[in-house]
This record gives structure tokens, sequence and C-alpha cells, in this order.
């Protein structure tokens, strides 16, 4: 009995204390429980800043302004009439809705590349796949009920995509839509007066990435964008949302893991309608790690600059005095030849990297996809090219190493090669002259396919190939970016049981021998190649990233952890080597690179004659199916103590010598800088070289 009137009493002052809350005083309780309700907000962390090798900035950040939207407490009517409210300020001051809805820019159509998307979206979005645009935009207008505002369809439109992206986000009283982004200052002050009309915007101040050069090392650099659906799939537990922006493309991607920050978030306390009454930040905000390159800004613009002037007077005639069109396209490196470290990397045509931050327009997009010159290709790392004769010295130092030929041992060029599919030296074909008796310095020096076809027919074609992989050629060098090719090594077959291709013939072999054939690799191998030759014989692992440091506790990285975090990102894990090459054997082949450009007769003289920096190079002309052949330069300075080595080439810049003005300034530049370095020791920043943003 006792139990039973316990039950009794706790049910009677249950009821009582909910009858108290409910009828007597449930409407104070609603006012008061709308009124304050509690919600978080995430604020964005800035990502790192990258630098270039002293301290020039090359991203950073800076401060703008998006247009969030919460789903609150009102009508749809009145929900619809703020919202066009919002579509008139931004229209007003030439800022745009930020949406995902497949509408072009003219708002009168869709933006899919083709109809197999169309197709895939209306299924995906429940529509007959059958409906036109208009048809399609009708049925979001009844959806949205939009049907007053027909005087001005576009702004109907707009709506739409607003509603829809605000939607496709999931938006609630607690969790907001990114519907605008990076608006006007006139499109904040405006907002900011008026958004109490207009329910359940909020204008949230934003870190924006940056790039304060433009398009220069824009596919080293790389970009950021609104992280994809696929993307967030893979990462969404490690702090990231549906808005966030990442890394897509460069150092920017490759090392996301380490410029992201950690959001912070802060409480707001708000009514039914989303006003804020307060805010407590909970978490703070920590930018992300800033990033140093080996890069020297100077010399990369000096590159980048070499390479487009380059490309103009071949085009236009200036250059060499007669037009080579179709030179449209073309890649340089710089690599410091101890360290392995990239000094300048640039690939042209390039393109703007700031114009892709945030998201770009389908029909933007579609056009730099679509360019047939690719210049989102970063042609340094994924440019595969035949390096022509400028393979030549690989093929000597092979024949040298393998004891089938020696330094002084001098061959009698007959012009017309008596073996194979009897091939001609260039200089035959030219002139109907040939090279009389010369060693391999006087061969490389002259170019002379006969004295290379006649090394490449004593070693054969699995020397060629072993030698090839000794310098790394045919392998990714794992720079630490995504995209790197492997490249081709002519007689390989990584299938087959002897690692050689078959069938395979002496004519085959031969024009292996002068780079041509199969053989086809990126500027950055070829540019470690030369840097080999360059340093004595070792096989450096080539390197972008100088640091990575914690601005907030000044901790760095080590660089042990950088290198397993880049094997582990690109997949490859490249040994460094010392390949024991004879110093004889590297001399003469040094030798025979200094006679290119310094003296009469080498196929760069003409160039690098006045200069007074000791270059050692090599040209090379290599044929390509349409249009006229690719020029390529390979190089290193000063010869007789060499600090870094140099690889341009131009698609259809007709030969190598004109390779070589790309080359030239770069040169020129670098030992100014050197110079420059010897005199003033103290770390270089941005004010101390007089480089202005």
């Amino acid at each position: 009995m006792i139990l039973y009137f316990i039950v009794i009493v706790i049910s009677v002052v249950f009821i009582a204390t909910l009858f108290n809350l409910q009828i007597i005083n449930g409407k104070e309780y609603r006012e008061k429980s709308e009124k304050r309700m509690l919600r978080t907000q995430t604020v964005t962390a800035p990502r790192g800043e990258i630098y270039d090798r002293n301290g020039v900035i090359l991203a950073t950040n800076k401060l703008s302004y998006d247009v969030t939207l919460y789903k609150v407490r009102v009508d749809t009517k009145t929900q619809n009439d703020g919202i066009l409210r919002l579509v008139e300020i931004l229209n007003e001051n030439s800022d745009k809705v930020y949406s995902t809805f497949p509408v072009n820019d003219n708002l009168d159509g869709f933006n899919f590349e083709n109809k197999e998307e169309e197709i895939k979206w209306k299924k995906e979005a429940k529509l007959d796949e059958n409906l036109s645009f208009d048809q399609v935009i009708d049925s979001y207008i009844k959806k949205y009920e939009l049907e007053e505002y027909s005087a001005n369809r576009k702004n109907q439109i707009k709506i739409i995509q607003i509603k829809y992206e605000a939607n496709l986000n999931g938006y609630s009283l607690f969790n907001s839509a990114t519907i605008a982004k990076d608006i006007s200052q006139n499109s904040v002050a405006k907002l900011s007066e008026e958004k109490y009309k207009i329910y359940g915007i909020n204008i949230v101040s934003v870190p924006k990435r940056y790039y304060p050069n433009g398009t220069l090392l824009s596919h080293t650099i790389g970009y950021v964008s609104k992280i994809g659906s696929t993307e967030y799939d893979k990462v969404k537990d490690e702090g990231y949302t549906l808005n966030s922006i990442v890394g897509k493309a460069g150092i920017e991607q490759s090392f996301e893991k380490y410029l992201k920050g950690t959001d912070g978030v802060v409480k707001q306390e708000t009514d039914g309608l989303g006003n804020i009454s307060s805010q407590t930040e909970t978490t703070e905000a920590k930018s992300g790690n800033n990033v140093t390159l080996t890069i020297d800004y100077r010399l990369q613009k000096v590159s980048e600059e070499a390479l487009l002037n380059t490309i103009n007077g071949l085009q236009n005639g200036s250059l060499v005095g007669k037009k080579f069109s179709d030179a449209n396209a073309g890649a340089v490196v710089v690599l410091d030849v101890e360290s392995g470290e990239v000094l300048a990397s640039a690939s042209y045509p390039t393109y703007d990297i700031n114009s892709l931050i945030g998201g770009i327009s389908v029909t933007d997009w579609n056009n730099l996809q679509n360019d047939p010159l690719r210049p989102m290709l970063n042609r340094v790392i994924s440019g595969i090219y035949s390096p022509g004769s400028t393979y030549k010295m690989l093929v000597g130092m092979a024949g040298l190493m393998n004891g089938k030929i020696t330094v002084d041992e001098k061959y009698l060029d007959p012009g017309i090669y008596p073996y194979g599919y009897n091939p001609k030296c260039w200089l035959y074909t030219d002139r109907h002259m040939t090279h009389g008796w010369i060693n391999i310095e006087g061969a490389i020096k002259g170019s002379c396919n006969c004295y290379f076809y006649e090394v490449g027919r004593r070693i054969g074609i699995a020397e060629i190939v072993k030698y090839s992989k000794l310098f790394g050629l045919g392998e990714k060098t794992g720079i630490e970016l995504s995209g790197e090719v492997a490249g081709t090594i002519a007689g390989a077959d990584p299938n087959s049981e002897d690692g050689l291709k078959s069938p395979w013939y002496l004519g085959d072999t031969l024009s292996a021998a002068i780079g041509q054939s199969e053989n086809s690799y990126t500027p950055i191998q070829l540019a470690n190649y030369i840097s080999t030759i360059a340093n004595g014989g070792r096989l450096n692992k080539v390197s972008l990233i100088k640091s990575i440091e914690n601005e907030v506790d000044g901790t760095s990285v080590s660089l042990d952890e950088i290198e397993k975090y880049s094997s582990e990102y690109t997949g490859v894990n490249f040994e460094e080597r010392n390949l024991n090459i004879n110093s004889e054997y590297i001399d003469a082949i040094k030798k025979g690179m200094l006679s290119v450009t310094s003296q009469t007769g080498g196929t760069s003289y003409i160039i690098f004659k006045n200069s007074n920096i000791q270059v050692a190079g090599k040209t090379g002309t290599a044929q390509v199916p349409d249009g006229n052949n690719n020029g390529i330069f390979v190089g290193f300075a000063p010869y007789d103590n060499p600090k870094i080595a140099v690889v341009a080439v131009i698609q259809h810049g007709g030969e190598g010598t004109y390779t070589a003005n790309v080359v030239k300034p770069i040169m020129e530049e670098y030992f100014n800088i050197d110079k420059e370095a010897r005199q003033n020791e103290k770390p270089q920043n941005v004010s101390e070289q007089n480089i202005k943003f």
C-alpha cells in the first residue's frame, strides 16, 4: 500500500508540473525557448602560407565575406521575399549567388558538358529526363512556391539556386549553407543594414586564399576550391565539412595535410528567426603550417619570362628570322646540382590560379579543360618528350663505362652509317659533309649521329636501357606533386622476362642511341640526369620542399617526416645513389658539353659566345609526327664548379639551338643572385629584394 501511495503522489506531481509548463505558463516558456536556442558556428581557420626559399610570399590569405543561410521559423513567402531581397542586393553590386544548381552563366540553359551528365542529374533530382530546361525551372518554381515572382524569371532562377544549394547542404536552424562567396563591401554594408528583414542569413568573415603573383608558378603552387562530394566522403572524419576549401592541385593538394588549419567553433544564442543575441568562442581556430619551397622567386620569374619571350620570338619570327608559328608550349626547370632542390619550374601556357579559388563557372572550367594547349598541364613533370641529341651524353657514358669506347679513341664519321637502315648524320643531310675523325668530346660538340650510332651498335640496347635507368630516366623522381609520369626508355619492356622489348632490331637501337625511337622523358628527369653529370656522378632525389613550420608555436616538421610523407603521397621511394663514375669519363663528357657553347662549330656557340659564364650544354632536336621539330637544350654552369642544371623544351621550337635562348638569361640571373648573396648574407625577404605585390 505504501508503495502504491508513493507512485500516486509522484504521478500527481508530474502531471501538475506538466500542466504548469504547458497550460498555465506554456506561452511564456515557449517564448523564452524560442529566444534562447543555441547553435554552433564553424570559424574557418586560415591555411598555412607558402613561401619561396627567401621568404617571398607565394600563397597567403586575405579577409573576405561569405553569406550563409539557416532555415528559420518563418513561412515560405516571408523566406522567399527575404531571399529575393538578398538577390537584389547582390545584383546591385555585381556579386554572384554561389550554387551547384546546373544552370549556365546566362541563366537560360543547363551547363552540363554532355547529355549523359544531364540525364544523371535529373535522375538524382527525381525529375523526368525528358524535361526541357524551362520545364525543369517551372517544376522548381512550383516546388519552392515562386509563382508570384514571375515578373523577373532570372531572379526566380537565382532564388532556386539558393534554395537548391541550401537543401543540398541540409540547412536547418542549426546548420547553415553557404550561398554567396567573397561579396563586395557594398553588399556587406547593405546586407548588414537589412539582415533582420532577410531571415536566416548570416555574414561570415572568412580567410580567402590569395596568390599575389597571379600566374607565376601556378602549376607548382596549385590552387584551392570547394571540396567535392567524393573527396568529402573520404575525409569527413578529419574535420572537413561540405563547405570546406581544399587543395586541388600542386603543393596546395599534395601538402593539404599540413597547410589545412583546424577550424574553431563559436556557440551562438539565437531566437527562432535566427537573430543572434550572444556568442561565445569555445574553440579557437588554428592556422595551418607554413610551407617553404626550394623555389627562388626571382629565378622563377626570369625563367617564365625567358620561356614566354622565346616562344613569342619563334612564333613571330623576330628571334631567328623565320617563323615557327606552331611553337606554342614548353617547359623549363632549374635544379641545384648538389642538393637536387628545384630552384625554378615553369610550364607554358599557364593559367591564373586566383580565378579558381572557391569555384569557377562551368563555362570557364570547360574552356580550360578543352583548350588544346592544355594550360593546366604541368609539362615539367607530366610532359614527355623525345630527348633528341641531349641523350647522346648518356649513350657516350654507357660506352665509356662499358669499356666499348675510350675517351681518346677517334672514329671516322662516314656521313652515311653502314649498318642497320643506313641512317645519315645530320651534317651530311644538311651540307653533304662529315665530322671527320672525332673522339667523344668532338662527337658531343658537333652532335655527330654516326659516332653515337656506332656506340649504340657496340653496346647494344640492353646496355642503353641499363644506363638510362642508372641515370634515373624512365622512372619518377618522386617530386612532391601529383601527376608525375615515368616516361619511356626505348627498348625497355618491364613485362618481359629480360626487361627488353621483342622483337627489336639493330635499326631500332641506332635510333634509340641518338635519343629518338621510343625514348620519351620529362624535363625534370632530364634535369636530374644532367645534374648527375655536372656533380660528378651522384643521382640526387629531386625536392620542392625546404621546410614546414607551425606559425603558432614555431616548431618545424622534421625532414624525415616530410620525406616519409612525400613517399607515401607520391607512391615513389626514390633512392639517391652514387654512380661511381670514373672522373676521366665525366671530364670527357663535360668538356664536350663545354665545347658546344664555347667553341666555333658548337651547336649553341652563337647563343653563349658573349657570355661571361662558362655554360656547358647540349642541344637537341626531336622529330614529332606533326609540325616543326621540338627544340631542347640541357646545360649546367659554371663549368669548373657546377651549381645549377637547366633544361628547356619548346614544342615545335624548330631546333635546340633556338631553345638555348631560354637558358642564357636564367644562367645570368642565377649568378647575379649568387653574387648578391655573397655580398649580403643576411636572410632575404620581400622588402630586402624590393619585391612588391
